[in-house]
């Protein structure tokens, strides 16, 4: 077998001659902008996206049959499902409860739109920023212990 530069792993060893600038490159004046910082959000549009976020992953576990629509016995089937997965006893009556705030018109199912208005009754999400002053007398207070 012949080895040369045009093999993969003999590339790998040998350092690839760099090419050197030519008066055409020097003619053009490439001008790169610089990467823009992402838009910052407010609160209220983060806690937003999060109930969305939750809402879309509830759905997508849920709706086994894809209509959009998740009916009880899919959410339980799927509270039943996570709990499996996590190795933990399915709790019955705390699924019935969850479900009673998802489905809050009793239909039988319900849209990702009353999820979404449900989670937000189940999940109290709040964004909020702690001042120094707390941080400090937090972290003194798990150091003492």
């Amino acid at each position: 077998m012949k080895v040369d530069s045009d093999n993969s792993i003999y590339s790998l060893f040998v350092p690839k001659a760099k090419k050197s600038p030519s008066v055409a490159d020097e003619k053009f004046d490439v001008h790169v902008e610089p990467p823009k910082a992402p838009q910052v959000k407010s609160d209220e549009e983060l806690v937003g996206d999060f109930y969305s976020r939750m809402a879309d992953q509830l759905v997508d576990a849920a709706d086994v049959n894809g209509d959009g629509e998740v009916t009880k016995d899919e959410y339980m089937a799927a509270e039943k499902r996570l709990a499996e997965a996590n190795h933990k006893p399915f709790d019955q009556k705390s699924a019935e409860n969850y479900w009673s705030k998802l489905d809050t018109t009793g239909k039988g199912s319900a849209s990702e739109d009353d999820i979404l208005g449900g989670l937000k009754n189940i999940l109290n999400v709040n964004v909020g920023h702690l001042d120094p002053g707390y941080a400090e007398a937090f972290r003194t207070r798990a150091l003492e212990k």
